[in-house]
């Protein structure tokens, strides 16, 4: 059952955003609840912080190790010495793996729950509702095993659509170079064009994908629907006409804001591994700055999910048809 009906409040204005309005709503309900979003997503960035220091430190020692082995073995002039300081370099590789694997669970196994308990959050603040630590980790439990089927629908529709593209693009660079050896002028510039227009329709394509996976996500969480009807609805929303333009413009601003906070992150992270050359410190700096970005990020993609429902769906129109029925049964 969707969620929105119960929490939002007769002075919520839900109607259709500019951009600008969009990021401003985005920060402002940030700011205000800043806290309580910080502490959902915290107790989930410190033990990845914590594993993925260990893990990165593993693999830095390995290509370490692999690097210097290699440099002795070219030296040596032999391939037997090679294979030989190979081998070596393997046996007494640094760690077991148990950190990397730590990692790519807490990545794709446990990182789907503090997301949900985060969107239940900000969806349930933002419709004006008053939204706890407890209660949006209830609701995440509850729709964890459906996020899960999400992204496992998510990750073969990916592979699908790798391989097929694999192939089309096989045959398409094979009708190039047939027609660049046939005619290099007009092929050289049939090259440019058509490059020029994979290159854009696979960041048009995407930032669409990024979204959809996104608004899968708070379809799962705010509607309480299956992870197939998630699946759908997510894909649905973003790739029809009228989402698909939204998509496009907002996630042209997410990823701005994106490559804004990257660099913002990389800088902090060069001063502080430059001044203090202490890693612990990078990485505590890089979790700061990791939490207070799926704050915002997530404000902000709840906003976006709203504003597409209510330009695709009428969303605004059947809350305040539900408010008009439900105040004319009260007076009866």
């Amino acid at each position: 059952m969707d969620s929105t009906a119960a929490h939002v409040r007769p002075d919520r204005s839900l109607r259709p955003l500019g951009i600008g309005e969009l990021l401003d709503r985005a920060v402002t309900l940030c700011v205000r609840h800043f806290v309580l979003f910080a502490l959902i997503y915290v107790v989930y960035a410190i033990p990845f912080a914590i594993v993925q220091f260990y893990a990165t430190r593993d693999v830095s020692r390995a290509i370490e190790s692999f690097s210097t082995i290699l440099q002795h073995a070219q030296a040596q002039g032999t391939k037997a010495a090679q294979v030989d300081e190979v081998v070596k370099a393997l046996s007494n590789f640094p760690g077991d793996g148990t950190w990397t694997g730590l990692t790519i669970a807490l990545t794709f196994l446990v990182a789907p729950l503090p997301v949900a308990a985060l969107i239940h959050a900000t969806t349930t603040s933002y419709l004006g509702g008053r939204a706890t630590f407890a209660e949006s980790y209830r609701v995440a439990l509850s729709r964890w095993p459906a996020l899960l089927g999400v992204n496992l629908l998510y990750l073969a529709c990916a592979s699908l659509i790798y391989f097929v593209a694999i192939v089309f693009l096989v045959f398409v660079v094979m009708a190039l170079a047939f027609t660049t050896i046939q005619a290099r002028t007009f092929g050289i510039a049939l090259d440019v064009v058509v490059g020029a227009g994979f290159f854009l329709f696979g960041i048009a394509f995407g930032i669409a994908a990024a979204l959809a996976v996104q608004i899968s996500y708070f379809t799962c969480v705010v509607e309480r629907a299956s992870f197939a009807a998630s699946f759908a609805r997510g894909i649905g929303r973003v790739f029809t006409r009228v989402g698909l333009q939204r998509s496009l413009v907002v996630g042209l601003a997410f990823v701005a804001i994106g490559m804004g906070i990257f660099l913002v992150s990389l800088a902090g992270q060069s001063v502080i591994l430059g001044v203090f050359r202490n890693e612990a410190a990078g990485t505590a700096y890089g979790t700061v700055l990791r939490v207070a970005t799926a704050a915002f990020t997530t404000a902000f993609i709840a906003i976006f999910y709203y504003d597409l429902r209510v330009r695709e769906e009428g969303l605004d129109l059947q809350l305040a048809a539900q408010a008009t029925g439900q105040d004319a049964l009260s007076t009866t």
